[in-house]
Parts: structure tokens; C-alpha cells; sequence
């Protein structure tokens, strides 16, 4: 990001952005395992972890809630699937609270009436009904990969009679880096800690490049965790990703760039 001492920082988030990566960040609390399958892009194409951030018309915060069971129902003691031979009580849908509803629920206001909700995906019928009772007036949605559904189609019947307004999130910056801390305590931790200096790694289980680093099985970081620090690590290094997702052959090329942070 371009930097002037003499005046405010430039490419600072857009409120947009800020409210959907609020969303997509709430989202990773959902414990739904519905996408805990190998690989980059798997992460995006079998999505059953939503979040969603309400938002009022001075841009404060609202509510956020994720997709989940019940509070005081154990997250061991019912069932995550999609599908099961001994029929849907045995699913997890008859239990799982969707993020809407969650972030209605949790709201840190009297009302949400006139408010804006961010969600990661396009709202079911369900969730279409509480945000409409909820006097909420926008719908923002990152994802509309259901839109066939009937339950999608009901929503977008609903919120039409009800003046709810839809749109289609459109971001201004296509990947956002979320440290958990300042570069210069990276370069600072002990050699113990997960965010050493350590050679890169493919979350597919290989290494990007030749170096002798440990595998991903024994890093304790995970597949995805490693993919998630090294797309930290590169957008850090001013790295610029596009819409569409570079090749581990591609980004093991940039590797050099991101010396000045591992």
C-alpha cells in the first residue's frame, strides 16, 4: 500500500470490503466440516461455512453470527452431515442455526430496523423471513452459487415484496492478508513459533520449491493454515492476485519476493 507520511494512508479498506471480510473472518468459527476437504480450491467451491455482519447507517456494527448449533448444544453430540440412510434427524439440518438468524440474535442493539446485513452467501427462505421482520432494508452477498434453489428463488420473491434491497458484493481487493501480528514481531519470534522462517509449502502436501523445510504433516500448522501464511506472506510482499488463482508453479516464482518477511 502506498504510504505518505505527509497525509493519510492510501488503499485503506473500502467499508464494503471491510464488512464482508468481517463476514468471511466469522465464518471461519463455524464448525461445519462440510469443507474440510484437501486443497486451495476446495475451500471455495463446497462452502458450508457462512458468517454474516449487520450493519447500521453509520457504518457501527450491529451483529455477526455464523452457521451453528445451538447454544448449550454440544457440537459432538449432533450430527454435521448432509446426508444419512437413517433419514434427516440424522442430518444436520433440522439443528444448525444459519448466520443470519445468529446475527440478528446476537444484535448489540434494541433494533436492526433500516440496518444493512454483509452475508458470505445468498440468504435461504428462512433467514429471508427474519431479516425481513427484523426491519432489515439490504442484503449484500458474496456468494449466490444456490441461486436455483426454491429456497433461493422464495427469498428473492420475499424481499421484492418487502422492499428489501439485493446486491451482489463486489470486491475491491480480491485476496485481504490478516496477520495476528506486526511484521516486526515476526521477524522477532523464536524459531519454535508457526510463523518462523521455515521453507515454503504446497497445502497439497509437497513443497513449492527445493528447499529442505519440513513437510506440511509435521509443521502442526495444517494444509489449510499454510496456505492461509503463505497468502499472507505474499500479499506482505506486495504481491497482487487476480480473480483467478495463480499456479503453485507460479507462485513458487514469487517466493523470492517474500524474503524480507520469512
Amino acid at each position: 500500500m502506498e504510504r505518505d507520511s505527509s497525509g493519510p494512508r492510501k488503499g485503506a479498506l473500502s467499508w464494503d470490503d471491510y464488512f464482508m471480510g468481517l463476514a468471511f473472518l466469522t465464518a471461519m468459527r463455524s464448525k461445519d466440516p462440510s469443507t474440510q476437504a484437501e486443497g486451495w480450491e476446495s475451500s471455495f467451491t463446497d462452502t458450508t461455512e457462512v458468517g454474516a455482519c449487520i450493519v447500521n447507517g453509520r457504518n457501527r456494527i450491529v451483529g455477526v453470527g455464523y452457521n451453528g448449533m445451538p447454544s448449550n448444544c454440544s457440537n459432538d453430540e449432533l450430527p454435521w452431515g448432509k446426508k444419512s440412510h437413517e433419514g434427516l434427524l440424522s442430518t444436520k439440518y433440522p439443528y444448525v442455526v444459519h448466520a443470519e438468524l445468529n446475527a440478528v440474535l446476537n444484535k448489540n442493539a434494541e433494533s436492526a430496523a433500516g440496518c444493512r446485513i454483509y452475508t458470505t452467501l445468498f440468504p435461504c427462505n428462512e433467514c429471508a423471513k427474519v431479516i425481513i421482520q427484523a426491519g432489515i432494508q439490504q442484503v449484500i452477498y458474496a456468494s449466490d452459487k444456490h441461486s436455483d434453489r426454491m429456497s433461493a428463488r422464495a427469498s428473492r420473491r420475499l424481499f421484492d415484496l418487502a422492499g428489501v434491497e439485493m446486491r451482489q458484493f463486489v470486491p475491491e481487493k480480491d485476496l485481504l492478508a490478516l496477520p495476528l501480528r506486526y511484521v516486526e514481531d515476526q521477524q522477532s519470534a523464536p524459531r519454535t513459533s508457526p510463523l518462523a522462517p521455515v521453507a515454503p509449502v504446497s497445502c497439497c502436501g509437497g513443497h513449492l520449491g527445493s528447499g529442505t523445510g519440513r513437510d506440511v504433516s509435521e509443521s502442526g500448522l495444517g494444509k489449510q493454515g499454510w496456505m492461509a501464511l503463505t497468502g499472507f506472506a505474499f500479499l506482505g510482499a506486495g504481491v497482487r492476485f487476480r480473480a483467478r488463482a495463480p499456479s503453485w508453479a507460479h507462485l513458487a516464482r514469487l517466493l523470492p519476493r517474500m524474503s524480507r518477511l520469512l
